[in-house]
């Protein structure tokens, strides 16, 4: 079986317009990037476009102005699709993860957990049949060594669970539409000021 990986705007366009995610644009000139990066007016992250595992591959570049932002287009463009996404630069209290798979035994899931260089380090990701029953995420999360993390640690405000769960059901409703998803990874999903927002996501189609 041949599987498509979807570039990370594709991506989210198909998880729908509800999905949080920081102000961002896909660019298709260095121009646009510096226009796009002037009117957030703030730092802004430029990243190479239909590229997995960009940051690995040195294609992410960090607290950028509108100059900066133009520089590096063209090399991140040639690196891609020939496209660069260019997004508000957000600092965050928590990573998490939201991901969606199918099991030949038990069909479609949802994992959440906690997200970054912390869902390699320590696996801390429940596992849920899609869709989730009422209470059930609650209950997941609960679960979870690092629940604490969730509920406000050391003065951060608590995550807003209502914004979690909108992304886990976003990712199981596309599993439940479109059989050909196989998978589907949003990480990080950034805690900024307690709302979940998906800075990066990743559906794999057949």
């Amino acid at each position: 079986m041949t599987l498509r990986p979807l570039s990370e705007w594709e991506s989210k366009r198909l998880l729908g317009p509800a999905l949080p995610t920081a102000r961002e644009a896909r660019t298709t000139s260095a121009a646009q990037a510096r226009a796009f990066a002037r009117d957030i007016g703030a730092p802004v992250v430029a990243k190479a476009s239909g590229v997995a595992h960009k940051s690995d591959a040195g294609l992410v570049r960090l607290g950028l102005g509108p100059e900066d932002a133009a520089a590096c287009w063209a090399e991140l463009a040639a690196a891609g699709d020939g496209t660069v996404l260019v997004a508000e630069q957000l600092r965050g209290e928590l990573e998490l993860i939201v991901g969606g798979s199918r099991d030949p035994s038990f069909g479609a899931l949802v994992t959440v957990g906690l997200g970054g260089v912390a869902t390699e380090v320590f696996d801390d990701v429940a596992v849920l049949l899609a869709p989730p029953e009422a209470g059930e995420l609650d209950r997941a999360l609960g679960r979870l060594r690092g629940a604490r993390l969730l509920n406000g640690h050391r003065g951060a405000p608590p995550v807003d669970r209502a914004g979690l769960a909108l992304i886990v059901d976003l990712v199981a409703a596309l599993l439940e539409a479109d059989p050909d998803v196989v998978e589907i990874d949003c990480n990080p999903v950034l805690v900024h000021d307690g709302r979940p927002t998906v800075l990066d996501a990743l559906v794999v189609k057949r």
